[in-house]
């Protein structure tokens, strides 16, 4: 009798752990859907989207399948209602979709993101597999802490930009794009545009701020074109990102640098000194003088992804210099006594507002 009770506890426990297992797929199928725009849909739809999808491919047998040799390489170069831009290798242009099927070895992630690799089943216009990505720039999703939302893989550089002013530049939205792009070894430049609207230079001391950090600041105007051949110089045969906040004119500025671009460019709303969104999807734009950079939506909130306390720490050049002399060897530079980083706020020698950042970051990664 205590024998079949014992195996019967089991076996709902066992049951119980099937169900949750299968729910948590279910909310990761769903959420990854949305990621890719199937949100449009809405959410009953979404999963019977998913749902169907899978059923469809359980059917469908090993034998039947494209063989590798019929799949072709390509770069996903932009990104629209759950289509695929692909650029193949001999520079033509394709339409493809992605399915619950494709193949990725990024769980957890975007399935497909501007900027991957792919091979492409040019007969059924499918991305089949999606190949590891060397790099990317990414957050944590909307929908769900837990998945990671790629904004853009396989980059040379980050260029954060910034306005002085219209709307005003926001210290914490750069720190949060500068952490993203150290914890993936990319490496990082500041843009400090509009800067003809500060005549009195007050951005200057940003500036010296990041200077002193470790990270090459350029200080352009698309309205006067200054600094405007240092950025091409920049940008020419690199694959580059262009990310910030909206209206902080980074469309003006690849229009600046290529005419031909045509980039739609939004108004600061007046009331809130915010901007409007012009670029809505991430995408990659080749440059007639060399080069590829993606343009990417303005982001009001990023949030980061995948990180802990002590890898933030680590991801602040001019905290590591001083990190080593702490006291403790895992020190968070928080509340632990002879703190060699925060002596070197307090001396000055370690910007406050780049610590101040610093326990944001943290509170936000805490939950507060």
């Amino acid at each position: 009798m205590a024998q079949r009770t014992w195996t019967r506890k089991k076996r709902d426990k066992r049951q119980r752990e099937d169900i949750e297992r299968h729910e948590e797929r279910r909310e990761r199928r769903r959420a990854s859907l949305m990621e890719q725009s199937v949100s449009q849909l809405g959410l009953e739809e979404a999963e019977e989207f998913s749902d169907t999808a899978i059923a469809r491919s359980r059917k469908v047998k090993d034998g039947q399948r494209s063989q590798s040799e019929d799949l072709v390489p390509g770069r996903v170069i932009h990104f629209r209602r759950s289509l695929f831009e692909v650029q193949l290798e001999d520079g033509s242009l394709i339409q493809a979709r992605s399915r619950s099927t494709t193949r990725s070895p990024h769980p957890d992630s975007t399935l497909v993101a501007v900027g991957d690799r792919v091979l492409v089943d040019p007969a059924q216009a499918l991305i089949a597999e999606v190949q590891p990505r060397e790099n990317r720039i990414s957050r944590a999703s909307k929908i769900h802490d837990e998945i990671e939302q790629v904004i853009v893989s396989n980059v040379d550089q980050l260029l954060v930009v910034a306005s002085v002013c219209d709307p005003y530049l926001k210290p914490g939205v750069l720190d949060r794009y500068l952490l993203a792009a150290e914890a993936y070894h990319i490496s990082s430049i500041i843009v400090l545009n509009k800067v003809d609207l500060d005549p009195a230079g007050e951005w200057q001391e940003i500036a010296k701020i990041y200077r002193a950090a470790g990270y090459p600041v350029l200080e352009c105007s698309a309205e006067s074109r200054a600094g405007l051949e240092l950025l091409r110089d920049t940008l020419t045969n690199r694959v580059s990102v262009l990310s910030g906040q909206s209206g902080v004119g980074k469309s003006s500025l690849l229009n600046a640098l290529d005419p031909e671009l045509e980039l739609p460019v939004g108004e600061i709303m007046q009331g809130a000194r915010k901007g409007r969104h012009t670029t809505t999807h991430s995408r990659l734009i080749a440059f007639r003088f060399g080069g590829w950079v993606a343009d990417t939506p303005g982001i009001k909130e990023f949030r980061l992804w995948g990180m802990d306390e002590a890898e933030v720490a680590a991801l602040y050049p001019e905290f590591r210099v001083h990190a080593g002399e702490c006291h403790f060897h895992n020190c968070s530079h928080t509340h632990e006594p002879d703190c060699a980083v925060k002596q070197a706020v307090e001396d000055g020698i370690v910007s406050m507002l780049r610590y101040r950042n610093y326990l944001q970051v943290l509170e936000q990664l805490r939950g507060n």
